[in-house]
């Protein structure tokens, strides 16, 4: 069973094209600008090939009918035809009344962009690309594996926000958290590597990078995660505020005479780390910016890695202990000076960091006498969504 998996940007599209069979990876590729001409494009098959190059991509469309026209070139190609896809899995963020994985028919394509207002970054994006592959391939089975797939479990004390009940009535106003595959990978691929069974592990996943969170997990399952009803809250991020006086906003919406939708756009694109350091939301640039002595870029530094300390000291309150605290995503995989400050006083209970091997990837980086296990996991979101995109695709044959 082959499958092609989409992760979308608003102008990026990402993809991995598997052998479900074995699970093996035949091409993997991205195309980045889209709709700013020229488009860059890269594309590899491992053991073979290895593309770069630029396109004319002004849409989504153009993006997928490109990397299609690469995955079936008769010199380059590793499928026969389009119609050798078994299917096309979506790592889909948002849908008003789903939260788990579907078939991406018309009703799901309307739940999605009802929660246009909620991920208005994400669902147009994606639903540009969804409708890019139905107009390419009609035949084709899509399958949407919903971000807050993997919260579901989370127990409802830990899901209520207090808000008025209407809006919970009216609207689902909840905690639903994202991240959702690459915290199942982190929950299914620890168990593996300290070969312990996940039935009796407690686990702190935490998926930093742009976009950050951290997701408390129990017996293999998600009981609390730093997200929220949108992927505005939790720690701060790149360009997000992160969790957020609400009074805050009202009082200056009101003071400054501000629209929703200008407030809404100044959330989005310059809050968060960008909005205190106001160089850029980007840690790497921060942490250049820090050490050339940009004070509100070491504030902006600094406030990042206290808000995922302070929320991995909730969840182990949460979890009631902790067996292993796992890094992942961009910031989690590559950043040794923030897992370092990160883990920097956490040592009464039992998180060790160990310098030299902080310096590793995919390997236990806590000291030999750490009670805590410390572990950097690169994730890989596009295995779980092929997975579910299989399950899903099975159930409807």
């Amino acid at each position: 069973m082959l499958i092609l998996i989409a992760n979308v940007g608003s102008s990026s599209y990402k993809y991995q094209l598997l052998d479900m069979r074995t699970e093996a990876l035949l091409a993997k590729g991205s195309v980045e600008r889209i709709g700013n001409p020229p488009s860059l494009f890269t594309h590899q098959v491992p053991n073979n090939h290895d593309l770069t190059g630029e396109i004319d991509a002004p849409t989504h469309n153009d993006a997928v009918s490109h990397v299609l026209r690469l995955l079936t070139d008769q010199e380059i190609g590793v499928l026969d035809d389009l119609q050798s896809l078994s299917g096309v899995g979506f790592k889909t963020v948002y849908a008003r009344g789903i939260t788990r994985s579907a078939l991406l028919d018309e009703t799901t394509l309307r739940a999605m962009e009802a929660n246009i207002p909620l991920a208005p970054l994400h669902n147009p994006a994606y639903l540009a690309a969804i409708h890019a592959f139905r107009e390419l391939l009609p035949r084709t089975p899509m399958v949407g594996v919903f971000e807050t797939w993997f919260h579901e479990t989370i127990p409802d004390y830990a899901y209520e926000l207090g808000v008025p009940r209407s809006w919970v009535e009216k609207y689902g106003v909840r905690r639903y958290g994202f991240h959702g595959a690459s915290h199942r990978y982190i929950s299914q691929r620890v168990p593996e590597l300290l070969n312990r069974p996940a039935g009796e592990l407690k686990l702190i996943s935490a998926h930093l990078g742009g976009s950050s969170s951290l997701c408390a997990i129990c017996c293999g399952q998600s009981v609390d995660t730093s997200m929220s009803y949108s992927t505005q809250a939790g720690v701060i991020q790149s360009t997000r505020c992160g969790d957020l006086d609400a009074f805050a906003v009202l009082y200056v919406m009101e003071q400054e005479g501000l629209s929703f939708d200008e407030v809404r756009e100044m959330l989005i694109r310059d809050a968060g780390l960008k909005g205190i350091a106001g160089v850029s939301g980007d840690m790497r640039d921060l942490e250049r910016a820090a050490a050339e002595g940009n004070d509100r870029a070491r504030l902006a530094v600094d406030t990042f890695h206290n808000n995922v300390k302070k929320t991995i000291g909730a969840y182990v309150a949460t979890l009631g202990g902790i067996d292993a605290l796992v890094f992942t995503g961009g910031i989690g995989e590559h950043d040794t000076r923030s897992r370092a400050a990160i883990c920097d006083g956490l040592e009464w209970m039992g998180i060790e960091l160990d310098p030299e091997k902080n310096e590793r990837t995919e390997t236990v980086i806590s000291t030999d006498t750490s009670r805590v296990t410390i572990l950097v996991v690169p994730t890989n979101e596009e295995i779980i969504v092929a997975r579910e995109t299989v399950r899903v695709i099975s159930e409807i044959e």
